[in-house]
């Protein structure tokens, strides 16, 4: 009597290929950037960039790469996967335009269990909507399915943002005086950090979305997209120069400033000079916080730094002014009279 044999196959393992070809077909559907330096984009084993070389003098490439980290959490908590992409971009580009570059392309990575097509078609959506909005292409990416590595429509991301800038026109804190100025912008909400505390929080009931102060939904505030800065970089770079720029991520602004202060030097940062906003007002009462803990852990309220020489500042806040922007002049850089590179006080 002969055995039957169970066939074993690669979608028996639970990999469906197909579903990753519908997928990345969905995203070539609709509108797409007609970036002429693109020679070959999604679809593709590699991506092709024509760099206009001609255009630079001493080009330097600048490379960025970030994920959203567990604010993908609350995306699934909610329902809400249309602007973790914006979250996604922001996380790299903010990162790149830090150095002064312009952002050339974007890349993106979505890692999954098994594909769903509607879900994962509204996130990868996201990523293009967000790259449009800032007339960068996305020119490909990795979609992987990895049966038992996560959990039922558990996703995780990863973006990689190139970008260039002429070597004479870098920001870097070698730049950085004693007297220049520190000007906070301010963020959009919570952006893509803090959300380890925040899911915590969630799952201990200390906040409920019954929470919500007079002014503020809280749902739509936790979940509200990472602020795209490059609009602001690209017209501030044409009139001043800028001494130093610090997106403010993981650790606050008590880790990311001291990165950009030059070693002899240190910030002095007036808290008097803005408001923590409602939402982390909110948090820090809920989560019984202090103040030292808030700025080491969140924004706070302020999303990206810059550093000027003080007689740049009327020429930066009218310019950010035009872009919608609410700049604050929140310290100033000073001879290091301490271990500390970082002094918060109240005026």
């Amino acid at each position: 009597m002969k055995k039957t044999l169970n066939k074993l196959t690669y979608a028996k393992s639970g990999v469906n290929i197909k579903n990753a070809d519908k997928l990345i077909g969905n995203l070539k559907k609709g509108k797409n950037l007609n970036d002429p330096n693109v020679i070959a984009g999604i679809g593709g084993f590699s991506s092709l960039y024509a760099l206009d070389i001609k255009k630079y003098k001493k080009p330097l490439i600048v490379a960025g790469t970030d994920g959203v980290g567990t604010k993908l959490k609350l995306a699934a908590l909610f329902n809400e996967h249309r602007y973790i992409g914006q979250d996604l971009l922001a996380m790299c580009l903010n990162d790149v335009i830090t150095s002064g570059a312009e952002p050339l392309f974007f890349l993106d990575y979505l890692a999954t269990s098994k594909i769903n097509i509607k879900l994962h078609t509204k996130v990868l959506n996201g990523i293009k909507r967000a790259c449009q909005s800032v007339d960068i292409p996305l020119i490909g990416g990795e979609t992987a399915e990895m049966p038992g590595m996560y959990k039922n429509k558990d996703y995780d991301l990863a973006g990689f943002c190139i970008g260039i800038v002429e070597k004479d026109k870098m920001i870097n804190k070698n730049l950085v005086k004693n007297s220049d100025l520190i000007i906070g912008i301010p963020s959009t909400g919570l952006h893509s950090n803090g959300y380890s505390l925040i899911n915590k929080m969630i799952e201990k009931k200390t906040l409920l979305f019954t929470n919500g102060k007079a002014g503020l939904n809280l749902s739509r505030a936790l979940i509200k997209p990472t602020k795209l800065y490059s609009d602001l970089f690209h017209i501030l770079q044409k009139r001043i120069q800028i001494h130093g720029a610090a997106h403010i991520t993981g650790g606050g602004i008590t880790d990311n400033v001291p990165r950009i202060v030059p070693e002899k030097s240190m910030a002095r940062i007036n808290l008097s000079s803005w408001s923590f906003p409602k939402l982390f007002k909110l948090i820090q009462e809920k989560a019984l916080l202090t103040n030292y803990d808030m700025l080491k852990t969140f924004n706070c309220g302020i999303g990206m730094v810059l550093i000027i020489d003080k007689k740049d500042v009327d020429k930066l806040m009218n310019l950010a002014s035009k872009l919608k922007y609410k700049p604050k002049i929140i310290g100033c850089i000073e001879k290091r009279s301490g271990n500390e590179p970082i002094l918060y006080e109240k005026a």
